[in-house]
């Protein structure tokens, strides 16, 4: 951004000393005492200047709209960034909590899912007892699948952005689920809701490997 400022800078000053320099060049640099070589000289350097003061006009005018825009994109990406940080925080909360209610008679959600959601082919998740089950899970327990599918749009917006902001943002929002439930855990949401959807989801699968790999 300096640089392309300094670049702009020495162009304008370039372009409004070209003409002086070019008549000097010309006509020679001595002052005339004779009024109608004064009159000419104005009328020239007028003429001159005139449409090269509206061109650096119009360039000044474009160049605070180009800062402009640049300034409230990074406005928006600021804002932006900070909800979906907030917004990964209070979802890994919430699925963390809902991963110690009891699923199945004896055992919690999280034991449930790291029994039966970590397969090593992505063929196990359409097995038809599996599917059942993800079902019940779903009736009893509907924020162990709601609130994992709230993240991804996050992820996958984050991921789609092009800076490095972006970037980093998506990394510790991965690494903040991963901290907080676990990176097998994370796994088995993935497979979970993959059972669930079956294959009619557009979602981009993070943790799981078999289903990254689909």
């Amino acid at each position: 951004m300096i640089r392309r400022t300094c670049i702009l800078a020495f162009f304008a000053i370039a372009t409004i000393a070209a003409p002086v320099g070019t008549y000097i060049l010309i006509f020679g640099w001595k002052l005339s005492s004779n009024h109608a070589r004064w009159a000419e000289f104005g009328s020239a350097i007028g003429g001159i200047y005139s449409p090269i003061v509206a061109l650096l006009t119009l360039s000044v005018l474009f160049w605070q709209l180009v800062l402009q825009q640049s300034l409230n994109t990074h406005e928006f990406d600021q804002a932006y960034l900070q909800q979906a940080r907030t917004d990964i925080e209070f979802y890994s909360k919430q699925v963390a909590e809902a991963m110690n209610a009891m699923a199945l008679p004896g055992k919690t959600l999280r034991e449930v899912l790291h029994e039966n959601f970590l397969p090593d082919h992505i063929s196990a998740l359409d097995n038809e007892n599996l599917r059942q089950l993800a079902a019940n899970i779903h009736e009893l327990l509907p924020p162990s699948f709601d609130i994992w599918s709230a993240v991804y749009p996050i992820l996958m917006g984050l991921d789609a952005g092009k800076t490095s902001m972006y970037e980093m943002t998506y990394g510790s929002s991965s690494q903040k689920l991963i901290a907080v439930l676990s990176f097998r855990t994370c796994v088995a949401l993935d497979n979970f809701h993959r059972t669930i959807v079956e294959d009619h989801s557009q979602v981009s699968y993070v943790f799981s490997s078999i289903l990254k790999s689909k």
